[in-house]
């Protein structure tokens, strides 16, 4: 199915006589909006695998400290309390 310049022609007239000529520019703004937000969403999101991966460089050293107040998580090596059963950050569960 392709369209033609017909088509294309009535899809436009279609679309100023349903939000008219004075919203078609809040209407491009919009969309315009929201693909910037899914875009920084999209972001954010890549950002946490980038520091994931620098977690992984610990040296072993590190994930193997432990004190009686704080230790080291085996999974991800974030710092964690002492008490603590699962880390904060991954959730693996941490046996004591």
């Amino acid at each position: 199915m392709r369209l033609g310049g017909l088509e294309i022609a009535l899809i436009v007239v279609a679309i100023v006589l349903i939000f008219g000529v004075g919203k078609l520019g809040q209407l491009g703004g919009a969309l315009g909006k929201s693909i910037r937000e899914f875009r920084r969403e999209k972001d954010k999101a890549d950002e946490p695998a980038s520091s994931a991966e620098s977690r992984s460089e610990r040296t072993v050293g590190q994930l193997e400290t432990k004190t009686s107040k704080e230790k080291f998580c085996p999974n991800c090596g974030e710092k964690m309390s002492g008490s603590a059963r699962f880390c904060m950050s991954c959730g693996a569960k941490v046996e004591n």
